[in-house]
């Protein structure tokens, strides 16, 4: 994905999802629900080059020793993958909150 935010942008976004946190477990969870409450659900991604639908971020499921896990769904059937994994074309409106994303695996 080429990026469209500058690194300063993208470091207060990231500052904004982190607010108030006080450990790593606090910071990952910042994170995890500021992707969960921006992006726009469900959208499309590749996994394992298959089309699938991205329905929600399962925080249940994310750790930050799995990471931010998505529930997707392909032909009925719904799966677990981790959104790293995800080979995502972004819609408009959801690509500021993944380059924040990536930007975040890349450098924290």
């Amino acid at each position: 994905m080429k990026r469209k935010l500058s690194d300063a942008e993208l470091r207060e976004m990231i500052s904004e999802a982190m607010v108030d946190c006080y450990d790593e477990e606090e910071a990952f969870m910042g994170i995890l629900y500021t992707l969960a409450d921006n992006l726009k659900f469900p959208f499309k991604a590749k996994a394992l080059g298959e089309t699938v639908e991205v329905l929600n971020i399962d925080d249940e499921e994310s750790s930050r020793g799995r990471g931010i896990i998505a529930t997707v769904r392909k032909q009925g059937e719904e799966y677990s993958v981790g959104l790293d994994e995800l080979e995502i074309k972004p819609e408009p409106e959801n690509e500021k909150w993944l380059e924040m994303f990536y930007y975040w695996l890349d450098k924290f």
